[in-house]
């Protein structure tokens, strides 16, 4: 089975990881596009909202994220259709990124992009080199504006439609205090704007 996979993996072209990532990078942006709506309808005071999100993720799409991401978005599709080959860790085969490469690019990116508490945070922004998902220690994100809070919410609820494996609040409650450090008014302002999708659900 392992071997099959593989081979499946070799002999996918580059245009179709290519094209999985534009189709799967701009899939998630109108999500949060969507989420974003939501949320203005709710509170209009984040009208400015609607055109930052109009940016959201461009980094994805130039170097040094780009190469890195088209990997990484193939990967995941592989895990999401199944494949799961190496002791329940992931899809991993020769010729993906190692760990190392896709850290650099999604630390690239989180310092790129206010709508994640590293970017605001610069000199405590990490990774851990385990895990792109996870950070070495909790970041200090007290200094986040609201309207970046406001995104990163509508982040967190594409991101809930996409994978189907959290609430945006399980996610929330599994970071608070853990990866990144919130104030009281940050805590209730995300625990307001994550409850519009619940109202409406």
């Amino acid at each position: 089975m392992i071997r099959k996979i593989i081979e499946a993996e070799n002999t996918t072209s580059n245009q179709e990881k290519e094209d999985w990532f534009i189709e799967r990078t701009n899939r998630h942006i109108a999500l949060v596009q969507q989420a974003a709506k939501k949320i203005v309808a709710k509170y209009p005071e984040f009208q400015a909202l609607l055109d930052q999100v109009q940016k959201h993720d461009a980094s994805k799409f130039e170097e040094p994220e780009r190469t890195p991401y088209v990997s990484i978005s193939w990967r995941h599709k592989l895990e999401n259709d199944g494949f799961d080959p190496i002791n329940g860790k992931g899809y991993q085969t020769p010729g993906l990124l190692d760990k190392k490469d896709e850290n650099q690019a999604t630390l690239h990116h989180i310092r790129t992009n206010s709508h994640h508490p590293e970017f605001h945070n610069q000199a405590e922004a990490n990774l851990s080199p385990e895990c792109r998902d996870k950070s070495l220690h909790c970041i200090d994100a007290s200094a986040m504006p609201d309207i970046d809070i406001a995104e990163m919410i509508a982040d967190w609820q594409a991101m809930t439609e996409e994978l189907k494996k959290n609430t945006t609040r399980e996610w929330f409650n599994k970071q608070q205090d853990v990866r990144w450090h919130f104030s009281p008014h940050q805590v209730e302002l995300i625990d307001k704007l994550i409850k519009v999708f619940e109202i409406s659900e």
